[in-house]
């Protein structure tokens, strides 16, 4: 039998048609967005994205909360002191200015400590939780007072208790929102103390044990070590000996990375599990006749505790739900307070005199590159304080500490965590240092609060939003988008008007690019009129506004998918009345269909998966009747472009159009055959057209291989094949095609397209 003319030919034979040729859905398109010539850049490699790659791209690097309900608000939501002049020595205070200098001479009489009321360390040891296996044994889990053989000898809380009572002093470190201090007063209170006294962080650790009194329990809460200021083996052995004369004991809260030299090692304070933390300050409160559990069981109550909060923040939630459980407080109200939790932190912050603006400007980047690497957000984040330097001081160049602070510091102050992970690359996976805020809320309602409560620094966020959007690594310019759709969601005007706007009319695709990421993800956050403005730039004068709509369709085009197919169908409509192939046309005419393919995939794909086979029918169904008049090229080329993405159901990197082919029932009547004979039409018509039946027939050769190792692709193979073979040259195509199917070096056909024609001949 003689092989097929490829019907891709163009007049002459010689090759395809130069204005109907249909890319094959299995490669890289490298068609550039030709319609105003060289002006239009695709990026540094020269090529341009499949609507397929760009969609797993934007889920690929975004923050996962921007992709969840969670990120949606409903309503509106409420070193040492230097003592010494030159040429002599002076003890006390010297202030210095303009032409007053006064010396405050003699002795230090600040006092450098304060009692702590006894009834304050009993009520916390009311709601003191335990981390989990060291609870005590007594039926009041607050009482701290236990023996030793009460004690879990591993837990920190048992460690440190150990080392208190053997030496009088311990040293307890971890991070500052951990209950750290609330811990130190419970050992203290472990240990028979009955007057307790703070003492003066600052103090250095030379003079903490003249400030020590008899028989008393002493706390130095936020003490800070450091290298240039350690505590050494001689100051802890001075405070033992000294804590022990005076039948004392002194417990130092230092932080997660104290620097220690000594016996005495520091013990990490770990807090219990959020839960059992809310219910130890709930066993004491007056709940109105419903238990603990019940009110843990709440969908609200549990959404809160899935978020990693300060102990405080918890402390203050236990009274929301109290309050609840009185009827004062309504389960909406409940729900929102993680969301007034991170408000009230992220004011804290830019509110802080102790958070300098380079601090700030850290902050503002790791919002943005929450779960990326830390590398990534130091760097982009000293290009933020450059750009915030010139508004806060513009006649100051911007200095940037080299060695300054370490990572690790700097990710505590953020009240984040570090930890590794890999980071998807084109290259593969790749082991890197990432950073996420503790609290997954804080990063989207940081970005919330820069934006709409601090609009001088509009100019440098816009700025640097710009130069990240042009950068060559995607998960950077993805966070570019994300962080602009943030700013869209809380102030849609400003957010169009500055960033999404400009870059939707930009000549460079990335730009281009990132206005449609934003707006995907503005709608995944609840922005309003997304859908609106996709419709009014689709069918806009200005092609690079219609690209930048089509591309959007693709990402975002799922969550309405029957007014995405309209208004892609329109499109393609207007394109035909403008004049048909003038320059530019069959790019553009391609990317609506690349759009098309994406949006019907990513739609059929998440109704199949809840079952709903009559919202996949009616997707796919929509399409045969269009194969009719202007629109029959777009539905087939949209055919074509959907056999490209292989990720198939649950990994296993099938065709997503074969697998979801396979999934639907064939039994007559159902949904799921309406798919099958829908998908079996667009097929027919696809092999049965003169451009686009080669890349059909590529398409079907590339699935019979896949086949050799996947019984799954075989089996919906021999159920789809029949369904195309109507005619009698759709027979001879398709038997032509797989015993012709070798590859190099083969003498024969794969054993599995033998068995394959076999049934398309039956």
């Amino acid at each position: 039998m003689n092989a097929p003319q490829d019907p891709q030919a163009g007049p002459d034979g010689q090759g395809p048609h130069p204005e109907r040729a249909v890319p094959d859905p299995h490669t890289q398109d490298t068609t550039g967005d030709t319609a105003t010539g060289s002006e239009e850049s695709a990026g540094a490699d020269g090529e341009t994205e499949h609507a397929w790659d760009s969609r797993r791209d934007l889920y690929r690097h975004s923050p996962g909360i921007m992709l969840g309900h969670s990120a949606r608000i409903g309503g509106s939501l409420v070193g040492g002191d230097q003592h010494g002049v030159s040429g002599g020595h002076v003890t006390g205070d010297v202030i210095l200015g303009g032409s007053k200098v006064e010396y405050h001479l003699g002795g230090d009489t600040e006092e450098r400590s304060g009692e702590i009321p006894r009834s304050e360390v009993e009520a916390l040891a009311r709601n003191f939780v335990h981390p989990r296996g060291e609870e005590g044994s007594g039926s009041d889990g607050g009482d701290a007072g236990l023996s030793d053989e009460q004690w879990t000898p591993e837990g920190p809380f048992a460690l440190a208790l150990a080392g208190l009572r053997e030496h009088r002093v311990a040293i307890l470190s971890g991070p500052a929102t951990t209950g750290r201090r609330a811990a130190a007063l419970m050992l203290l209170r472990a240990v028979g103390s009955r007057s307790y006294r703070a003492l003066d962080p600052a103090l250095p650790p030379g003079r903490l044990a003249g400030e020590l009194r008899e028989g008393c329990g002493h706390l130095v809460a936020d003490f800070a070590t450091t290298a240039e200021r350690p505590l050494r083996e001689h100051h802890i052995r001075a405070l033992s000996e000294r804590l022990h004369a005076a039948d004392s004991h002194l417990v130092l809260v230092v932080g997660p990375h104290p620097v220690v030299h000594g016996s005495v090692g520091p013990v990490s304070w770990e807090p219990p599990e959020p839960a059992a933390l809310l219910a130890g300050h709930l066993r004491h409160q007056d709940l109105a006749g419903r238990t603990v559990d019940e009110l843990l069981a709440l969908a609200e109550v549990r959404a809160v505790l899935a978020h990693h909060r300060p102990v405080a923040d918890t402390a203050r939630f236990a009274e929301r739900v109290a309050a609840h459980a009185r009827g004062a407080v309504s389960l909406a109200e409940l729900g929102a307070f993680g969301h007034y939790a991170a408000e009230r932190q992220v004011r804290e912050w830019f509110d802080s005199a102790d958070h300098s603006l380079h601090d700030k400007a850290f902050l503002i980047a790791l919002a943005t590159f929450d779960e990326a690497p830390y590398p990534l957000t130091a760097e982009l984040s000293d290009v933020l304080f450059g750009l915030l330097q010139r508004i806060e001081n513009p006649g100051e160049p911007a200095r940037i500490p080299v060695f300054g602070t370490s990572s690790a510091q700097r990710v505590e102050q953020a009240l984040a965590n570090r930890y590794q992970e890999p980071e998807e690359t084109e290259w593969g996976p790749v082991l890197q240092t990432k950073v996420q805020f503790r609290d997954k809320l804080t990063a989207i309602t940081l970005l919330r609060e820069v934006w709409t409560g601090h609009p001088s620094a509009r100019p440098a966020l816009v700025a640097w939003l710009r130069r990240l959007a042009d950068d060559p690594r995607p998960v950077v310019r993805t966070r570019a988008a994300a962080t602009a759709a943030v700013m869209a969601e809380a102030d849609l005007p400003s957010a169009m008007a500055l960033l999404i706007r400009s870059w939707a009319a930009d000549r460079r695709l990335r730009a281009r690019l990132a206005a449609a990421n934003a707006l995907a993800l503005a709608h995944h956050l609840g922005a309003p009129h997304v859908s609106r403005i996709l419709a009014e730039w689709c069918v806009a004068p200005d092609h690079r506004l219609r690209w930048t709509a089509v591309r959007g369709y693709a990402l975002v085009g799922d969550r309405f998918p029957q007014e995405a197919l309209a208004a892609l169908t329109e499109a393609v409509r207007g394109l035909e009345a403008r004049g048909g192939p003038a320059r530019g046309w069959t790019d553009e005419r391609d990317d609506l269909a690349q759009s098309a393919a994406a949006l019907l995939l990513a739609a059929g794909q998440e109704a199949a998966a809840r079952n709903d086979w009559d919202a996949v029918a009616g997707l796919w169904g929509a399409l045969p009747p269009l194969l009719r008049g202007t629109t029959r090229d777009f539905v087939l080329r949209a055919t074509v472009h959907a056999c490209g993405p292989t990720d198939g159901a649950g990994g296993t990197g099938r065709p997503l159009l074969l697998d979801l082919f396979a999934r639907g029932d064939s039994t007559p009547g159902t949904d799921g055959a309406v798919l099958r004979h829908a998908l079996a039409a667009l097929w027919r018509g696809v092999l049965n057209d003169p451009v686009c039946s080669a890349s059909g027939l590529n398409t079907l050769r590339q699935w019979v291989r896949s086949a050799e190792n996947d019984c799954g692709v075989e089996h919906a193979l021999a159920e789809l094949l029949p369904l195309l073979a109507v005619s009698t040259e759709d027979h001879k195509r398709l038997a032509y095609l797989l015993e012709n199917l070798r590859g190099e070096g083969e003498s024969a056909p794969p054993a599995v397209a033998l068995r394959l024609r076999a049934l398309v001949l039956a």
